[in-house]
């Protein structure tokens, strides 16, 4: 994977508070886009790829170095909304939730860092809360850099997507796997209804394809009829396609929403990449 630096000639680092800023920010990537919200229209987005993994203890002193690098992140913004990929999340319905203790919901699911702190999120769609964990001193070091940033879990902008396109309500199931470098997240949507979010450790291509395939045969989900949609990093896992057509009839890779509009630099995007990202702005 390469690094990458788009810009529109129409961006003006003087006019940001007329923008939105959308970063996601991995152990092995960070990218970030910048929308014209007076034109809704993204104008700027770049991409980059670490050496090696940046490990929890590392990130705060990691991201405070590359925005130092990108002094016109940190002007002020119309909103900034930061997104930060991690496998480990719960969603917990909203007649359910307690805000009081969020580190309860872990208990019997992963082990928590004591330097890690819960957030959550609310996502109207599914009328759930996602919580997950980011460390405490990388939330810290962000909110000190980024004006009035809202932090995000992947599953915000996943879901938000899967269930807006469900097609009003219609008998319809479909399978969506979101690429990420060391994970999968996995959603089964049926008519407009979330049936499954999950996300699986993986190694390598044939992790990815029998974690996939698992999906159908557990929730009895035809092969023919139900269709795969795959976004992220899909080229990380080599074959991952070729290996699954022969199970899976219908298989479609992800694009930009049509309801924004985008630079012509844009066009050089591998757009499955980076959906998630771009839809992140329709968050709340």
């Amino acid at each position: 994977m390469r690094n990458i630096a788009l810009i529109d000639e129409t961006f003006d680092s003087n006019v940001t508070s007329a923008y939105h800023l959308s970063i996601q920010y991995g152990e092995q990537c960070c990218s970030f886009a910048i929308m014209d919200t007076t034109r809704m229209k993204y104008i700027a987005f770049k991409n980059f790829w670490f050496a090696k993994p940046i490990p929890a203890k590392n990130q705060a002193d990691h991201i405070r170095s590359l925005l130092h690098g990108e002094s016109y992140l940190t002007r002020q913004y119309k909103s900034v909304y930061f997104m930060y990929l991690t496998p480990l999340s719960v969603l917990v319905p909203t007649p359910l939730f307690r805000k009081e203790n969020p580190e309860a919901y872990f208990k019997f699911s992963s082990k928590l860092l004591l330097t890690d702190k819960i957030i959550f999120r609310k996502i109207p769609a599914i009328d759930a809360y996602t919580v997950f964990p980011v460390p405490e001193e990388f939330i810290n070091q962000v909110s000190l850099m980024l004006h009035d940033v809202q932090f995000f879990h992947q599953s915000c902008p996943q879901i938000d997507e899967a269930i807006s396109e469900s097609g009003g309500g219609t008998d319809h199931t479909r399978v969506l796997a979101n690429i990420n470098p060391g994970f999968v997240d996995v959603m089964i949507i049926k008519s407009d209804q979330l049936i499954l979010y999950n996300s699986f450790t993986i190694r390598n291509t044939d992790d990815l394809v029998f974690f996939i395939l698992y999906m159908y045969e557990q929730f009895s989900l035809s092969q023919e009829e139900s269709p795969l949609i795959l976004s992220g990093f899909v080229e990380m896992y080599a074959g991952t396609t070729e290996l699954l057509y022969p199970y899976l009839k219908k298989i479609v890779i992800r694009e930009f929403r049509k309801s924004y509009a985008y630079s012509d630099t844009f066009s050089h995007l591998a757009q499955h990449h980076f959906s998630q990202l771009i839809n992140l702005a329709r968050c709340e």
